[in-house]
């Protein structure tokens, strides 16, 4: 079996979790022994496309004329974490949504991480099969070294008990909460890792107000190359994010043992449990309790760090590439039989 997986606009997405996530199946199909191309130009015997660009949608057309099996990847579902994100998307969302929902149609199978997306997919029409995969969790190599722990602790400045996010600085990441959190909690650290658009990208006055009173325990040191060692340079995960499918920062802070305090989603029902791998809020009051008490509570982390640390064996990158494997047989010899049958 040969195997392309596509990746439109590599350099785009060079800083997100679409990259470390077709990067996690690209590992965990290696480790199943399936054949990788990365170039849709090549032969093959399936497409796995992780984005949905027009190029991609080229190409998933293209193998559909080939008699080729067609796998799309659904990191995004439509509307419902589209809003909210940089400017005007609010307005484009429903034609957002349009495209997905015929790009999704054309494949012979979509893929998505939770079943929450799984749900809101089928309920917005997509008929094809969707079945949910782990974006993957390199979780031997997810590892920090000692010196560029500390390293970041004396880069970022910080000194207290340090909890952090990691992604784009947009709306729906939960800035706002997160830095109004930090106002009133001036005992402890607050670190932000990711991209900060400029005002015409991210029109959004509430959040640029708040981003220009931040307090002077908040700390925003942008998107860091070496995440295993800066996350692990924090002591806690606080992610009041309002939408997510399957956030790789989970993922990741889970693999490091570190206490997981997230907004009560959806999106996290199968995935996350209250008081077992994390603490779930929905109000900047419940964000201040759960904080107050992972910081002060050392049996509370403990028992939320093994808990959130037990996510990595279901995501592990040989469990999805078995899974994969898996999958992509069953589409092939679906695609044989119709092909001997037409």
């Amino acid at each position: 079996m040969k195997v392309c997986l596509y990746l439109e606009g590599e350099d785009w997405v060079a800083k997100s979790g679409f990259r470390t996530a077709f990067e996690n199946h690209k590992r965990a199909l290696e480790s199943a022994g399936v054949t990788i191309t990365l170039d849709p130009k090549d032969d093959y015997d399936l497409l796995h496309s992780h984005f949905f660009g027009p190029k991609t949608m080229f190409y998933v057309l293209q193998a559909k004329r080939k008699g080729i099996p067609a796998v799309c990847h659904a990191h995004s579902f439509g509307s419902h974490d589209f809003r909210d994100s940089f400017t005007l998307s609010n307005a484009v969302a429903p034609l957002y949504e349009r495209y997905l929902r015929y790009l999704y149609g054309q494949a012979d199978m979509v893929m998505t991480c939770s079943q929450f997306a799984k749900q809101v997919m089928h309920e917005g029409g997509i008929s094809v099969p969707i079945e949910v995969v782990s974006n993957g969790m390199d979780a031997q190599g997810f590892k920090a070294t000692s010196d560029a722990v500390e390293k970041y602790r004396e880069q970022i400045g910080v000194k207290q008990f340090a909890f952090f996010t990691a992604g784009n600085l947009i709306p729906r990441k939960g800035v706002i909460d997160f830095i109004e959190v930090a106002h009133q909690l001036p005992q402890y650290d607050f670190v932000w890792f990711g991209k900060r658009w400029n005002k015409i990208c991210n029109a959004n006055p509430e959040m640029a107000r708040c981003l220009e009173d931040m307090p002077s325990n908040v700390y925003m040191p942008g998107f860091v190359d070496d995440t295993a060692s800066a996350f692990s340079a924090m002591d806690a995960l606080f992610f009041p994010s309002y939408t997510e499918n399957q956030p790789m920062t989970i993922l990741e802070s889970g693999t490091l043992g570190l206490p997981l305090i997230v907004r009560d989603i959806p999106e996290y029902k199968g995935f996350l449990t209250h008081g077992v791998n994390s603490l779930k809020g929905q109000s900047q009051e419940e964000f201040i309790q759960h904080i107050t008490r992972v910081a002060e509570d050392a049996e509370l982390r403990q028992r939320l760090q093994k808990g959130a640390n037990a996510l990595t064996d279901i995501h592990d990158l040989p469990h999805v590439g078995k899974r994969l494997l898996s999958l992509y047989g069953s589409l092939i010899e679906k695609n044989a039989l119709v092909g001997a049958s037409a």
